[in-house]
């Protein structure tokens, strides 16, 4: 004999299959608080607000320390009141990150960037602030990647000599690792294979 079976066909152990979704959402709405709020001249029935709160993510990726930063230079340019006016480069790269966000750090020119650094360490002074300390070294990799690599001060080491034709075949040789034609081919062997000389 087939499973029992309820009046409508369906089996009893089909009715037993867990919470019904919709009851459960339905439960959730009409239990929050309700409250009357008058609008104009009407009055409404509006939910009230929830004392959830949504989480806040605290520092995690660089986006969210960058606005923390952000908010840390608000702070601190809002502490001395004429601090505006004294440094406009900070004052400039303040809005552009309220406006733009990170895309400030890149749009900003360099010497804005190098200039507003300066200030910043002109008003904190002595003491660095850990809040800021992503601005600062996100602005420092913002001036790292413009700057080109030989030009990064090492052309103020460099010590120009005249030198003779037969000492610069010595430092090319040296400088590139090149071997003449000749010493290749003497160590060359008879079957094609290079030998090595230590």
């Amino acid at each position: 004999m087939p499973a029992a079976t309820a009046r409508n066909g369906k089996s009893a152990t089909a009715r037993k299959s867990g919470p019904n979704p919709l009851k459960k959402w339905a439960s959730k709405l009409f239990s929050r608080p309700l409250k009357l709020k008058r609008i104009g001249w009407q009055l409404h029935v509006v939910f009230a607000e929830t004392k959830l709160q949504p989480p806040s993510s605290r520092g995690s990726s660089r986006g969210e320390a960058l606005r923390m930063a952000h908010e840390a230079l608000q702070a601190l340019l809002a502490r001395h009141e004429d601090a505006r006016q004294v440094v406009p480069h900070l004052r400039h790269l303040e809005q552009a990150l309220a406006r733009i966000g990170s895309r400030a750090l890149i749009e900003l020119p360099d010497k804005v960037l190098q200039r507003a650094m300066d200030q910043l360490d002109m008003l904190e002074g002595a003491r660095r602030s850990d809040e800021i300390m992503p601005l600062r070294v996100r602005i420092d990799e913002a001036l790292r990647r413009r700057a080109p690599v030989n030009l990064r001060g090492d052309i103020a080491n460099i010590d120009v000599q005249e030198a003779s034709e037969s000492q610069y075949q010595e430092a090319e040789v040296s400088w590139t690792h090149r071997m003449e034609l000749d010493a290749i081919y003497a160590q060359v062997t008879g079957n094609g294979a290079l030998t090595t000389t230590k």
